[in-house]
């Protein structure tokens, strides 16, 4: 009996520190306490990790250290990213800056860096903000420290409730492992010093000419300040406080009462030629180090193939694709489709298509379209586009070199000629879409339409159907059978276009990307007075969607099965028109009916 109330005396210990907070500052850490090792665990007081283990992942470095006796160091892998997360009580206290030394060292064979990304909390993790990269090291044995700093955001002003985060992971650039993360001798103190925090410290653009290009974001956040922010572009490059209007080569942000909250402002590249631009965002402030963001970009003319188009009439029925093998011939595709590629990593539904596929379909790593046989054509991204070599298979074993520069897996347009279909008729579409490997990062195939080329312009036209037509990854080997109605607008036009765009649906930031596939097209084109047609369409909405952990409604009553993003069921209920959210945690979700049709849930 005393040994148990011994033992759970030791567990209420362990759980008070595991909720423990740092409360005075200065503070100070050299990770000399023995670590304990496990999942999602606070391994010393005040400092939680993902996984610490002995001598991979997060664990306590022996070995490397600034200070003797010990460090903490993070192995990053392709399934796993480091978190650690310090606690906080900031009551009083403001304008924290958190110092650090760090460096990196060499981990198995691999040329990948390390990168290291800071962010904090207010509400106990449930959101994120100050999101800032601190450092990419590469995978060598650095000899020295660097000491590196993170300004927490203004936010965190006064907070009694603060986590900042640690996020380690491998880098984008390089191939296998990734480096070691050396981190020793933290101060977390107040500074009355000028400061401003930035979210970026590099950015990179593809422009497709005639167009600016897709606007990224950068977080501004700044404390003790006595004047205005300036944020001044290079040559080619806007910035505006608006992601879609206000563009110029200059912005200003004012602060209040010296403090300046966590504010976007978004960067585009905007040449009149192409070409390849780099330069410095500078960052200016009375009192503070101009601080520069990184921009480099290139501005293109696309080169795309738009597919000839096939005619179709009234009463008919069209097989149009059913196989493509992976031995047929680089440049070539299915008759009337084509195979945009881009140069994005994990692209939306506003990336720019630059040019076509002109690869081989039988490579089995980094980004690819890939011949499936009798289960279509297969799509997969990963950080890196393809060797030329590899991709022409004029160099089978190159490693290093000339990659291709938009050679990024994107999407599958088919075009057809409806002329001769009147508007008494409907044009239906039937496809497959295939998960071939699930892996980590979901991706989707967002279906879209557009009449005629835009003037030969390949990004411009396109719009969405009125309910939204798309396959969502699942688990591997798994496939869905889809209808989908072209609007009666699309009946007696000369060229109609139809895509397939694989796209990132977010969640994990790491690890391999789903590869899924297209298969089996068909095209029907039958009486409108047919009732077959819309009896087929089980289609539903979701709403509101996004939701704040509201009751959300369903269109009509479904069976349906709510899965998370790592693909495990979390719910299920027979005939029900709403969703009960509010113990949801923030993510996203993928709600899924007995009839095969599925819908993205985006809970903030």
């Amino acid at each position: 009996m005393i040994k148990k109330l011994l033992l759970t005396f030791l567990v209420f210990l362990l759980n008070l520190a595991s909720f423990a907070q740092i409360n005075t500052l200065p503070a100070t850490e050299s990770f000399t306490t023995t670590f304990t090792q496990g999942t999602a665990i606070a391994f010393i007081p005040n400092w939680t990790g993902s996984t610490v283990a002995t001598t991979n992942k997060i664990f306590q470095d022996l070995v490397d250290y600034s200070s003797a006796p010990a460090a903490l160091s993070i192995i990053p892998t392709s399934s796993f990213d480091g978190d650690v997360q310090v606690n906080l009580n900031l009551t009083s206290y403001q304008s924290i800056v958190i110092s650090f030394l760090a460096k990196s060292m060499l981990n198995g064979t691999g040329t990948r860096d390390v990168v290291l990304t800071m962010s904090t909390s207010i509400d106990g993790g449930t959101t994120w903000i100050g999101s800032t990269s601190i450092a990419s090291l590469p995978n060598a044995n650095q000899s020295a420290f660097t000491l590196f700093s993170y300004s927490l955001p203004v936010e965190a002003n006064n907070q009694s409730n603060v986590l900042v985060r640690f996020y380690v992971t491998r880098g984008a650039t390089g191939t296998s492992t990734a480096a070691k993360l050396v981190l020793d001798d933290l101060t977390i103190q107040q500074s009355t010093a000028p400061q401003i925090t930035l979210s970026q410290t590099a950015l990179t653009f593809t422009q497709v000419n005639g167009v600016p290009s897709q606007s990224q974001s950068i977080i501004v956040s700044g404390s003790n300040l006595t004047g205005n922010v300036a944020l001044t572009t290079p040559n080619n490059y806007e910035i505006s406080a608006n992601s879609s209007t206000g563009f110029s080569n200059s912005v200003n942000l004012n602060p209040i009462s010296g403090n300046l909250l966590s504010i976007p402002v978004y960067v585009r590249l905007n040449s009149s030629t192409n070409g390849s631009f780099s330069g410095n965002l500078a960052v200016n402030s009375s009192g503070v180090s101009t601080q520069n963001v990184i921009l480099n970009g290139n501005c293109v003319t696309p080169t795309l193939t738009n597919p000839n188009p096939l005619a179709i009439v009234d009463s008919s029925s069209y097989s149009v694709f059913s196989q493509w093998d992976n031995t047929n011939t680089t440049g070539t595709y299915p008759a009337n489709m084509a195979l945009w590629s881009h140069s994005t990593t994990d692209p939306d539904l506003n990336t720019l298509f630059v040019e076509d596929w002109n690869c081989l379909y039988n490579l089995t790593s980094r980004s690819r379209f890939v011949g499936e046989g009798i289960n279509g054509i297969s799509m997969i991204n990963t950080s890196n586009s393809q060797f030329t070599g590899i991709c022409d298979n004029s160099d089978p074993t190159q490693a290093t070199g000339t990659t291709i520069a938009s050679g990024r897996a994107g999407a599958l347009v088919l075009a057809l000629n409806t002329y001769g279909v009147t508007n008494g008729s409907q044009i239906t579409i039937n496809w497959t879409g295939r998960t071939i490997l699930q892996n980590f990062r979901a991706y989707g195939l967002r279906m879209q339409y557009r009449i005629g080329t835009s003037s030969g312009n390949p990004n411009a036209g396109w719009q969405e159907f009125s309910s939204t037509q798309e396959y969502l990854s699942g688990a591997d080997a798994t496939s869905e059978t889809k209808t989908t109605i072209l609007p009666i607008v699309c009946n007696g036009q000369n060229i109609v276009q139809i895509r397939w765009v694989y796209y990132y649906l977010g969640g994990t930031t790491t690890g391999a990307r789903a590869q899924i596939a297209i298969d089996d097209i068909s095209v029907i084109v039958g009486n409108l007075s047919n009732q077959s047609f819309t009896l087929d369409n089980k289609d539903f909405m979701l709403y509101p969607n996004p939701t704040n952990k509201q009751l959300v409604h369903l269109s009509s009553a479904q069976n349906i099965q709510i899965y998370d993003i790592s693909g495990k069921v979390i719910f299920s209920e027979k005939n029900t028109s709403t969703i009960n959210t509010n113990t949801f945690s923030t993510g996203i979700y993928f709600v899924k009916t007995d009839l095969g049709i599925s819908k993205k849930l985006i809970i903030e």
